[in-house]
C-alpha cells in the first residue's frame, strides 16, 4: 500500500531514479515473500528451485548466535531485506 512513499524516501535518500527505487521495493516485497513461505516447508533439509530462479535453500537446525549485516550505501533497501527475512 506505501510503495510508492518507500520508493520516494529510497530516492530522496540515496539519489536513484523512480524507477529505480520502486524496483527495489517490489524485489524486496519478492524476498520477503519467499522467506515467509519457505520456513513452514523448511525443517533441516533441501529446496531445490526456490522460485523458480535456479536458487537452492539449505537450512540447518543449529543456532548460531548473534550475527551483523554490513551494507553498501547504493543498497540501502535490498541488503537488509535479502538478509534478515531469512535470518529470522
Amino acid at each position: 500500500a506505501h510503495q510508492s512513499d518507500v520508493a520516494e524516501l529510497i530516492t530522496l535518500e540515496q539519489g536513484k531514479t523512480s524507477a529505480d527505487a520502486m524496483g527495489d521495493v517490489f524485489r524486496g516485497l519478492e524476498v520477503v515473500e519467499t522467506a515467509c513461505n519457505v520456513g513452514e516447508r523448511m525443517m533441516g533439509e533441501t529446496l531445490e528451485g526456490v522460485g523458480g530462479r535456479g536458487m537452492d535453500c539449505m537450512s540447518f537446525r543449529v543456532p548460531l548466535g548473534v550475527c551483523a549485516g554490513i551494507a553498501p550505501f547504493n543498497f540501502p533497501a535490498m541488503i537488509p531485506l535479502w538478509s534478515f527475512p531469512l535470518a529470522c
